[in-house]
This record gives structure tokens, C-alpha cells and sequence, in this order.
């Protein structure tokens, strides 16, 4: 199958400003001497004109006292396929992908076939997990309000109140274990990711030894999770991976990086991962990653990878990297498609991020904007816990490694009829009816 790469939206923790270059650093320049919201705004226009992969598609004409804030100013400089460059919190911006640490009730919910809205994804150590959610658990309702009452205003995205630590919030929840119904007050606060909540070793139908592991993050305590999971693998003579990334919008390249080493480095150090390509200004700085070889690498030969919509840039580059080497198999849904990537650029405590480069794998493979098609069709299956053998995208790989390559096809929506699909987190973000365009936590 001929594959295009979606230029992942990972990011690159590169603070960069407006004013002087660095010779060493052709990417790094000086932040506006004053913060005011002119300043800021011709900063954030300085750096589209110099370093925005679509630069040449920019306005000639911009006026920037037109907007009171970058941030309203950026959402409208974006071109064409561009809905990820924006102005971000650096403080929020680094505590998630330096420290791993966020600020929520620490699940995600989502649509099920029934509509209902059920719980897809408790984080580790989160206030959530404290009070037993679980995923397949309903939202009955929040804050007073019923499910019906949140559908019937659209009022998903505000029930839940300011994003902050210390924000009490009660949820009426259905357990699916039981059928019982819990009111429980749960407090949003700060929460330690943990990228790879499972990590483990199954057993396909026919007595093979696979391993699989869930990773939901590209952050940087991502790597020791990532390190800890393949040397289970190594010391366990694995060569065939399930890697479950239905969930996981992206993130550090650095992370990506890691991952690729890991799964590839045994059998491909010294091939080129991908290459960075930037704007007709930089051309010279294009330039390849290559895959090294640590002490935990494997040589994975047979590849699955469990996708969905969710699944975006860091996700998607690490999957267009390893089709040029292994056997990669897609299962689940297509993913979200986001093939390029940004620098981040320090200002008046804030960080811009503009698309900055397209990533291209070893054969040139680039631009898959309408994201990466599925091989085999799976629905992700609220009633089983994630790793289950049972859950439905994990049985469906399993499967389709045991019957060597037989599987249900990717079935095509009916014209003009979108998929039926709403995904959103609780944790005070915007809610979107599309989630891979939504600018949040998951969606770097």
C-alpha cells in the first residue's frame, strides 16, 4: 500500500524569539523588549514572515493593532491546512512536556455505539483513578446537570468549570461492572503522566509471543517508560509488537526518536528515521535523524499499530518512519493526519508555536494531511479494559497476526455523512465535534 506522511506536529522545544539571529542557532532570536499587546503581535508576525513553512501564502498586508491579543491574531495567519500553529501558557506548555504533568480530573470520554458518553481513558494516579472510574463507566451527569441536559445546551465543554487546581467537580457515574450508580466529588490537580500504563506480553491465538504496550504520551518522562517496556521485551526475545496509540496526539520528536531506537535499533542503526525540511529561507538547514542502537533496542519485525482519529503527529511520524523497515500494520481507524512539525518561540511568557518544518521518512514519503488509512477496521471497544486480549482493536491484531495478514477492511462512510464520532477530555478544554482539531493536552 503506497503511504504519504503526515508531517507530525510534534514539537520541538527549541524557545526562540523575534529580533537578532544567533549564528549558532539560525532558529533562536530575541524576544520583543516590551510586552505589550502591539509588541507581542509584531513579534508573532516577525517570526510567521521568517520561519512559517507557508510563509510565502501569508498576507502582504497585516494590520496588527486589528487584533487584541497573538493569540486571535496567530488562528488567523494560519494557512490552508494549518489548524495546530498557536500561542501557548509556557509554564503549562513546559510543566506538560518537560515534567510530565498536566491539571485535570485525569480521564477522557467519548461517544460509544450506544451514545452514550463513557469513559475511555483514566490516567494513573489522577483524581479519577482515585475514585475507581473506570473505563466503560457512563457519565450520568455532571455538576447537577444530566447528560441530556449537557446535549441539549451543548454545555459539555463549560460544565466543568475553570482548568485550574482545587476545582471540585461531582459527576453522576454508572459503573459498568456493577450498573450502579455513583455521585462522586472529584478535585482537579495537578497529575504525573504516565505515557505507558500498560505494558505486557500476550499471547496470540496461535501460542506466538507478542508484546504490546499502550503510550499515550510523547512527553520527556516518556523515555524511561519507553526504556523499562523494550528491555521486558528484549530480555523476552520479542519481535512482534502491538504498539496502542488510538489515544496518543503527539508530542516531543526527542520522544519519537527514542521510540523508533528501541522498536528498529537492533537490525537498522545508522538508517535515516526521517528528515526535517523547513521553508525556502532555511533549505540549508534541512537535515536526516538516523536510528541508533541502545542497550534495550530490539529488531521488531512484525509491527501493529492500534489507530484512531486521535492518533496525530508524534504517533503519525513514528509510524511513517517504520514503514520503510518492517512490517507495519495499521488497525483500528485512520489517523488524524498531521505531518508537520513546529518550533517553539519565547515570548512575554508565552511560547509560539508556527508549523515550521514538514518530516519526510527514508523513501521520501510525506503529506498525508488526510491522515494514514487503516488496514484492518477495528472499533474501539469500551467494554474491555485496555490490554485486555479481548478488547476489540487488541483481539483484531492479535487476529490478524495469528490468520497471517486476514482482516475486516476499512469500511468507507456513506457520501456527505461524517463520521459519527465526539471526543472530549475533562479537563477543561475546548470541545470540539472534531478531534484532531482540538488544541489541547492531547493534541500538540
Amino acid at each position: 500500500m503506497q503511504r504519504q506522511l503526515t508531517l507530525a506536529t510534534t514539537l520541538v522545544t527549541a524557545a526562540l524569539g523575534l529580533t537578532a539571529c544567533n549564528l549558532n542557532d539560525p532558529f533562536k532570536i530575541d524576544p520583543p523588549a516590551e510586552c505589550d499587546v502591539a509588541s507581542q503581535n509584531q513579534f508573532v508576525l516577525d517570526v510567521m514572515h521568517e520561519f512559517y513553512l507557508w510563509n510565502e501564502d501569508l498576507p502582504a498586508d497585516i494590520d496588527i493593532s486589528a487584533y487584541e491579543s497573538p493569540e486571535s491574531m496567530v488562528s488567523d495567519l494560519r494557512q490552508g491546512v494549518d489548524r495546530w500553529t498557536r500561542v501557548s501558557d509556557k509554564s503549562t506548555s513546559d510543566a506538560l512536556f518537560m515534567q510530565g504533568k498536566f491539571v485535570g480530573l485525569g480521564y477522557k470520554t467519548q461517544r460509544g455505539e450506544d451514545d452514550e458518553v463513557r469513559i475511555s481513558f483514566v490516567s494513573d494516579n489522577s483524581p479519577a483513578s482515585a475514585v475507581n472510574i473506570m473505563r466503560g463507566d457512563v457519565i450520568r451527569g455532571v455538576n447537577g446537570y444530566t447528560a441530556e441536559e449537557l446535549d441539549a445546551d451543548n454545555s459539555w465543554s463549560s460544565v466543568y468549570g475553570p482548568n485550574d487546581p482545587g476545582i471540585d467537580v461531582t459527576l453522576d457515574v454508572e459503573h459498568l461492572a456493577t450498573g450502579e450508580i455513583e455521585t462522586v466529588t472529584i478535585t482537579k490537580a495537578w497529575i504525573d503522566i504516565v505515557s505507558i500504563p500498560v505494558a505486557s506480553i500476550v499471547t496470540s491465538p496461535d501460542g506466538a509471543k507478542v508484546g504490546y504496550y499502550i503510550m499515550d504520551k510523547f512527553v520527556e518522562t516518556t523515555k524511561d517508560e519507553l526504556e523499562s517496556a523494550y528491555s521486558m521485551f528484549k530480555d523476552n526475545g520479542i519481535s512482534t509488537v502491538v504498539i496502542d496509540m488510538r489515544y496518543n496526539g503527539g508530542g516531543l520528536i526527542s520522544v519519537a526518536e527514542r521510540q523508533l531506537n528501541l522498536t528498529l535499533g537492533a537490525d537498522h542503526n545508522g538508517d535515516v528515521a526521517y528528515t526535517f525540511k523547513y521553508n525556502n529561507n532555511y533549505t540549508e538547514e534541512n537535515q536526516s535523524t538516523k536510528i541508533g542502537k541502545r542497550s534495550n533496542s530490539i529488531g521488531a519485525d512484525n509491527i501493529v499499530v492500534l489507530t484512531s482519529s486521535r492518533t496525530l503527529s508524534a504517533s503519525e511520524l513514528v509510524i511513517n518512519a517504520m514503514f520503510p523497515y518492517a512490517n507495519v500494520t495499521l488497525v483500528g481507524g485512520p489517523t488524524g493526519g498531521k505531518p508537520v512539525g513546529s518550533k517553539s518561540f519565547e515570548f512575554c511568557e508565552k511560547l509560539l508555536f508556527p508549523i515550521t518544518f514538514r518530516l519526510t521518512n527514508a523513501v521520501g514519503d510525506t503529506d498525508y494531511f488526510d491522515g494514514l488509512a487503516a488496514d484492518c477496521y477495528a472499533e474501539d471497544d469500551l467494554f474491555h479494559q485496555l490490554g485486555d486480549p479481548k478488547e476489540g482493536m487488541l483481539a483484531a491484531a492479535l487476529g490478524f497476526l495469528d490468520d497471517s495478514g486476514s482482516c475486516d477492511p476499512q469500511p468507507q462512510p456513506a457520501p456527505g455523512i461524517p463520521p459519527k464520532l465526539m471526543q472530549f477530555d475533562s479537563v477543561g478544554e475546548t470541545l470540539l465535534p472534531n478531534p484532531v482539531e482540538r488544541m489541547d493536552i492531547d493534541s500538540w
